[in-house]
């Protein structure tokens, strides 16, 4: 499991780089598209972690994985509380039509700003001396 967590960091600081690039260059990519690569970004620095760690995330989910790292790892509070934030915006399966809530640009910034404090935590905590 340890061997394959550079990959999930490379992609999440790809998507991280995406997510900074078109919202310093005022939100190109809208905002549905905005939301999706910062939650890949947050996806894949969250199993890149638990991967790192010897661990497979046991859900996918952003709040699962945030809780893992809460309970062996510290994770701060407030992950928990933004990992619900960017729940209401998912469009999980269902057989009702759910009409896509689309982030407004303030929840856009507010998703940058944990994606940040998220990425700063990941590589002082476990990422520091790390080069991929």
């Amino acid at each position: 499991m340890k061997q394959n967590w550079d990959k999930y960091y490379a992609d999440a600081m790809s998507y991280y780089k995406t997510a900074i690039g078109s919202n310093n260059k005022g939100n190109k990519l809208g905002s549905l598209v905005m939301y999706n690569v910062i939650s890949l970004s947050i996806e894949n620095y969250l199993t890149a972690v638990l991967m790192k760690q010897g661990a497979l995330p046991k859900h996918s989910g952003i709040n699962s994985m945030i809780r893992e790292l809460k309970g062996d790892f510290m994770a701060p509070e407030s992950f928990i509380v933004e990992g619900r934030f960017l729940n209401k915006f998912m469009n999980f399966c269902s057989l009702d039509i759910i009409p896509q809530i689309e982030p407004s640009n303030s929840d856009i910034a507010r998703m940058i700003s944990f994606l940040e404090e998220l990425k700063v935590w990941v590589e002082k905590g476990f990422f520091s001396s790390v080069e991929v």
